[in-house]
């Protein structure tokens, strides 16, 4: 009775030890099971942000393209008027007339109208008579009846004690733009005007003309 009850209680404990093995390895099982699928998360995750991160670096990416790319349209616009302006100045500055030409006035404006891209330059006195004209001038009738109302304005703005305009600049809806510049040379007062498409002139555009006009002005008058 002894030995079967030692046999008996010895095969329980082996069914226990066995169960409690199976269990064991049942939990292990489910903890591996659950730490895989967990680091299959994980995984999923670090490469949902790693889509994320590497989208966000092209979107980046792409703006500093776009703002360096809108930063140097933007200097661009700046500059470009005033290297225009600079060209033009430099243009005007460099006229040529030589001895034999100093009498055709008509040459010169030539010049003048070359260097400003100027489709018409014409030189007027201050009672509207004209003097000179380039080639290829147009509306020479109606731009010289301006030139008389701008001398006109001029004196109105002078009043009796006020200063006198050296330049007036017009810019009309048509994109034309169109400077008078007065001076005065052989103790006449004159005007020199310039029409241009588009508004990049100044007051003194036509400033680096006036000293090489007057030589040869000084011997056509």
């Amino acid at each position: 009775m002894t030995i079967i009850s030692m046999i008996i209680g010895l095969a329980a404990a082996a069914l226990l030890l066995t169960a409690g093995y199976l269990f064991g390895i049942r939990r292990g099982s489910q903890a591996r099971d659950r730490l895989m699928r967990q680091n299959e998360r994980q995984s999923q995750e670090l490469g949902r942000q790693s889509q994320e991160l590497s989208h966000l670096r092209g979107r980046l990416s792409q703006r500093a393209d776009e703002q360096e790319t809108s930063l140097a349209a933007a200097v661009h616009q700046v500059l470009m008027p005033l290297v225009h302006r600079e060209r033009l100045s430099l243009g005007l500055s460099e006229l040529i007339a030589d001895p034999g030409q100093h009498r055709d006035l008509t040459l010169l404006l030539d010049q003048i109208a070359e260097a400003g891209d100027f489709s018409t330059v014409l030189l007027s006195n201050d009672e509207g008579l004209l003097l000179a004209v380039n080639r290829s001038a147009q509306d020479i009738d109606r731009l010289l009846a301006t030139c008389s109302l701008l001398v006109l304005v001029g004196d109105r703005i002078a009043g009796s004690d006020g200063a006198a305009p050296l330049s007036i600049l017009v810019y009309d809806e048509g994109n034309s733009t169109t400077l008078c510049r007065f001076f005065r040379a052989q103790d006449q007062r004159l005007a020199l005007t310039a029409v241009a498409n588009g508004g990049q002139l100044t007051p003194t555009m036509l400033d680096p003309a006036l000293a090489k006009l007057g030589t040869v002005l000084s011997e056509s008058l």
